[in-house]
Order: C-alpha cells, then structure tokens, then sequence
C-alpha cells in the first residue's frame, strides 16, 4: 500500500462518510512529514540543563547507553558516507 497524507486520507474519509471537517470538534493538529519527523527524532531523546541532547541506544551487551549528540546532528546538518 502506498504511503498518504493525513490531508489524503481525510480527504477519502469526507467522500465515505459526508461529515463535513471543519464541523468536527476538538479535531488533531494536521502536521506536514518535515514536523513528524522532527518529532519522531525528539522522542527518546534526553537533553541535559546545559542543552546537551542524548540519545539512547543498546550496547553489544543488551544495555542501554546514552550517548551525546553531535552539534551537527542536532541542527539536520549530518552528511551520510
């Protein structure tokens, strides 16, 4: 199946059923892929009264490491190899 929008997937469920959106009360915030993901990266994430953000992650062993965050990290600048 291939990947909507939540704009789409309302837009679908308006033809089903005839509820007309803006009516609807206490509806979500719509939010666009670049907003999800940015709050999908910030979930797990600790950040420390200096603002030094840590992420954890699982060691060979099975336990559970934070690690800190490089600053190019933290502002989307990250290069891939």
């Amino acid at each position: 199946m291939d990947k909507m929008t939540v704009q789409q997937a309302i837009d679908i469920l308006s033809m089903q059923f005839p509820i007309s959106w803006e009516k609807i009360a206490n509806k979500p915030e719509l939010v666009t892929s670049d907003d999800l993901d940015q709050r999908l990266s910030l979930i797990g994430q600790l950040t420390s009264p200096d603002g030094t953000a840590w992420v954890p992650s699982i060691d060979n062993d099975g336990k559970v490491i934070w690690q800190k965050v490089k600053k190019e990290e933290e502002d989307g600048n990250t290069t891939s190899n």
